[in-house]
């Protein structure tokens, strides 16, 4: 079947063709756990700025074309990092932590500029396996994370 994805920059159309035979092999892609409008209210309440609530909520209205169906794909994926964020807070807050940890460090003068290219994503890295050791061990949260890619397996391209 044929993709089509609108680039959101340029307004072109990007066209491949996957590796999904039929439409029946999308139908886990078409389902959601939270209601439009929970997601909204989870993406409201982020204490973060209007600016990144406002990309998130671009993110969800991403869509691509699958042969005749519409794919939500945008939210599809936020609808999936939301579960897993209420599955794994530990791991979450770890990842934040990190995350911050970084940042503080790319921020000194002279050390940040030697250590700030590595340190960030260390940091974050640490911060995520402390979390998930937290979250019923780190096996749980790979399966959880593997387990939900498995339904975007049916729009890898066909080779």
């Amino acid at each position: 079947m044929i993709i089509e994805a609108e680039d959101p920059r340029t307004g072109k159309i990007i066209q491949m063709e996957c590796a999904t035979e039929s439409e029946d092999e999308i139908r886990d892609l078409l389902s959601f756990d939270l209601s439009e409008e929970s997601l909204k209210k989870r993406i409201d309440a982020l204490s973060i700025s209007a600016d990144a609530k406002s990309v998130l909520f671009t993110i969800a209205k991403t869509t691509i074309r699958v042969g005749s169906t519409v794919l939500r794909v945008g939210r599809k994926v936020l609808d999936i990092v939301t579960s897993i964020l209420a599955d794994f807070p530990m791991a979450t807050t770890g990842t934040i932590f990190g995350a911050v940890f970084g940042y503080l460090v790319a921020s000194v003068p002279i050390i940040g500029f030697l250590f700030g290219p590595f340190i960030g994503a260390l940091a974050i890295a640490f911060g995520f396996a402390a979390g998930a050791m937290q979250d019923l061990g780190n096996i749980a949260l790979e399966r959880r994370i593997r387990s939900s890619l498995v339904p975007f397996e049916t729009l890898k391209p066909k080779v």
